[in-house]
């Protein structure tokens, strides 16, 4: 099986293009970065980084590289650790949701977390993306481009399937 190969890797694209992003600023503001306003250094700074980032997604697809013994002690120690985020969970749902609002297209995770009558419970700020680190610690090898379903009576990751008919 053959494997096509690009002519020109993508970090040379970027490099060339944050290089003449550099050139176009110097030529109008001056080679001298403390010279520049303030709002132009943050503008070029914003499209330095936005520029880096532009086929890259800001949550890698498995978040942690860890060691065997490291992941089953995630595993093993996340239904405490949701407890303590969501105090009552039974079942968490996440599901991914692509947004541009920041600039270029990130992934974030909505956590729906429910107790054992199937209530919704609130989160506190920032236990979307608290739970969802969790369980991607503790589940790396899991897809998730879909949503995913975490049960504590197993602490088993499942993907989510939505109920047809009736």
């Amino acid at each position: 099986m053959a494997t096509a190969l690009e002519s020109r890797p993508l970090a040379d694209d970027v490099e060339q293009t944050l290089i003449q992003l550099d050139a176009d600023y110097s030529t109008i503001y001056g080679p001298d970065l403390t010279s520049w306003s303030r709002g132009v250094r943050g503008e070029f700074f914003e499209l330095q980084r936005s520029r880096r980032t532009m086929d890259r997604e800001t949550h890698p697809l498995h978040p942690r590289k860890a060691s065997a013994s490291r992941r089953r002690r995630h595993c093993k120690q996340l239904p405490w650790r949701i407890h303590a985020v969501a105090p009552g969970a039974v079942t968490v749902l996440l599901t991914p949701v692509w947004t541009d609002v920041h600039g270029p297209m990130e992934r974030v995770f909505v956590v729906t977390a429910r107790d054992a009558e199937g209530r919704h419970l609130k989160l506190p700020r920032g236990g979307s993306r608290q739970i969802a680190a969790l369980v991607q610690g503790a589940f790396p090898a899991a897809d998730w481009n879909q949503p995913e379903t975490w049960r504590a009576d197993g602490n088993r990751l499942t993907t989510w399937q939505q109920r047809r008919g009736a």
